[in-house]
């Protein structure tokens, strides 16, 4: 048998061990299976409504299961958050301002972040040209990023009024049509954000898509890998569950939202 068709044989058991299970209708699971040298660059990982499993698979190869829940965000952490500013910002007083009235009027912290990923969204058009700066000062100027660039800028906006947050690296199962497709992983190499909270912990966004969560689409890497893997091949099984995200415009930008808990809920 080929190489190629071992690896069929292993994703259609696999699909069939999947479809039998039954999955809540507000979460969303996916299973990849993930061969190379590389496939040490996943790990288990778990946040507030993400969790990703790693598991030896056959061959050599690793299951990777995504499961996502759209279960409310349940966070009272009060905004102002009371922290001291980030000494590791630069000075920039136009991000300073940008980001204090993005955030103005908000109590909470889950609303201070959700307004800035929409002002950030609604200011910085995506541009998949990776030839352009993206460090936030770049970006901020020429309101055009890639997926680094914005998750650079978004970080660098929480920090300034004192919310902790940190980029992501890892995979999107994205289209072929789009332009950073990589058909090796049946996606694209992406960066999204990761937001603390001191009540909830950690909170993925997307500042290009999702506020708060994201789908099972996405499979982060347990580090931040110099360069970009070299030996590493991804292959979609199944996705199965849907997710009750609610659309946010952003000028003419469009995001989904993890739904929040109300303050007043017990």
């Amino acid at each position: 048998m080929t190489a190629r068709g071992a690896m069929a044989g292993r994703v259609a058991a696999l699909l069939g061990a999947l479809l039998a299970a039954t999955v809540a209708r507000a979460e969303e699971r996916a299973l990849f299976l993930a061969d190379g040298a590389d496939v040490g660059l996943f790990d288990q990982y778990d946040n507030d409504g993400y969790s990703l499993s790693v598991a030896p698979g056959a061959g050599g190869s690793v299951e990777l299961r995504v499961r996502v829940s759209d279960s409310p965000l349940a966070s009272a952490a009060p905004f102002p958050t009371g922290s001291p500013r980030d000494p590791a910002l630069t000075a920039a007083g136009d991000r300073d301002a940008f980001a204090a009235e993005a955030a103005r009027g908000a109590g909470r912290q889950v609303d201070a972040v959700s307004l800035i990923l929409v002002a950030l969204a609604a200011r910085v058009r995506y541009d998949p040209d990776r030839l352009r700066p993206q460090d936030p000062a770049s970006v901020f100027a020429s309101r055009r990023a890639d997926c680094v660039g914005l998750a650079e800028l978004a970080v660098d906006l929480l920090r300034r009024v004192g919310i902790s947050a940190r980029t992501v690296q890892g995979i999107v199962r994205t289209p072929p049509a789009e332009p950073s497709y990589d058909a090796r992983i049946g996606g694209s190499y992406h960066r999204w954000i990761e937001v603390y909270y001191p009540d909830r912990g950690c909170v993925f966004s997307d500042p290009s898509a999702s506020i708060n969560g994201v789908d099972a689409r996405y499979i982060p890497f347990r580090g931040r890998p110099l360069v970009r893997p070299r030996s590493l091949t991804l292959v979609f099984v199944d996705r199965s569950g849907e997710l009750s995200y609610a659309p946010v415009p952003a000028g003419s930008a469009l995001l989904r939202q993890r739904p929040a808990q109300s303050p007043t809920a017990p």
